[in-house]
């Protein structure tokens, strides 16, 4: 048996039990997602007057993204849980005492672990970003009635005014500012007269402060007149309020659409380094499955017959909290500069998953 690199009498044992523990731990961790987010958005449901088949269709859209978010902590509990409840029995002792080692025991629930990696990045390509982006748009527009005249596409939004055109490469709504912003203004004859462009503009609570404003005539004979003009040249009577209907966060995204909006806005001179954060990131969160399972095998093998599942629990707790607040501080830093948007991703992993080999090597 010590020669034996799989065993499938155990393998299909355990992958039974984790996956028992796994679907019961899912359902829990989206159940009290749900329930948070519904007590937490109610008062906003009540005052926009919110039918409850829209209420319900939002958090119907909303289930793929919180499956995501919630698949780490749950393989986390459902490992200690599903582990600790053989090791209380005395079954990974026996396991131990005819010559299983620890990588047997966690070979195979590895491999489960890898799947569900591999399938959560498929979900988020594929299922997640619809989703999101249909639940943003039930909240902002259909129950809050946020509209927008206007057209935009995965990198571009356009709307018009009177006599003229307004074009906006990006809107950040966590900064509340626009990049590459573009105002086309023609005469009754509809022949361009006038371009006036900025590089960015920021809200501040009054009104947009715009930066580096310029202007472009077109004369009648084609010839073509450049000048700086005064951020005050510039206005804008929408405010970000009127941007969040159309805008889309990273999630409502998928990998391959994320990284063209990033070519696109690096050929167009605008800074990418939070958008390049979230591209690195839709690559590693679905391998924090598998961190978090070095972390759980071995732990859990350690459990006594006297331990609780209450113990399982807190312990996953106190696992991924810890994991999600180095997460977010890596992160943070990549958006500021800091770190290099692939080292922000992927430090938490990292660091993680080296604590969960040292955790293997322990207990072999």
């Amino acid at each position: 048996m010590d020669g034996a690199l799989w065993l499938p009498t155990i393998a299909r044992y355990l992958l039974r039990e984790f996956g028992r523990s796994f679907a019961l731990c899912l359902g829990a961790f989206v159940g009290l997602y749900l329930s948070v987010d519904f007590f937490e958005r109610f008062p906003g449901f009540l005052s926009h007057g919110a039918p409850t088949r829209l209420i319900l269709l939002y958090f119907v859209m909303k289930v793929p993204l919180i499956v995501t978010q919630m698949t780490p902590v749950a393989v986390l509990a459902s490992m200690l849980l599903s582990l600790g409840t053989l090791a209380r029995r005395s079954e990974l002792m026996a396991m131990r005492s005819c010559g299983v080692s620890i990588w047997q025991i966690g070979g195979p629930l590895l491999a489960a672990c890898l799947a569900i990696a591999i399938a959560g990045f498929g979900w988020n390509e594929y299922v997640v970003p619809a989703a999101s982006m249909q639940a943003h748009y039930i909240d902002r527009v259909q129950i809050k009635n946020k509209t927008f005249r206007g057209h935009f596409n995965e990198s571009e939004i356009w709307y018009h005014g009177d006599g003229n055109f307004t074009n906006i490469d990006r809107f950040d709504a966590n900064r509340n500012e626009i990049y590459g912003l573009r105002r086309y203004e023609f005469d009754d004859e509809f022949q361009l007269r006038r371009m006036v462009e900025a590089r960015m503009a920021r809200w501040t609570g009054n009104g947009w402060e715009t930066s580096d404003v310029r202007e472009m005539r077109f004369a009648p004979d084609g010839s073509l007149e450049t000048s700086p003009l005064p951020s005050s040249a510039l206005q804008l009577l929408e405010t970000p309020e009127d941007f969040t209907a159309v805008h889309r966060d990273s999630e409502d995204l998928s990998y391959q659409s994320l990284a063209r909006e990033i070519d696109d806005l690096r050929r167009k001179g605008i800074d990418t380094t939070d958008a390049r954060v979230d591209l690195w990131l839709k690559l590693s969160v679905p391998f924090t499955s598998i961190v978090m399972a070095l972390i759980a095998i071995p732990l859990a093998s350690r459990h006594n017959r006297g331990s609780g599942v209450a113990a399982s629990v807190g312990a996953a707790l106190v696992v991924g909290f810890s994991y999600w607040v180095v997460l977010a501080l890596t992160t943070s830093l990549g958006r500021g500069g800091v770190l290099p948007p692939p080292l922000a991703a992927w430090t938490a992993n990292l660091i993680f998953g080296a604590i969960g080999l040292i955790f293997f090597l322990s207990a072999d």
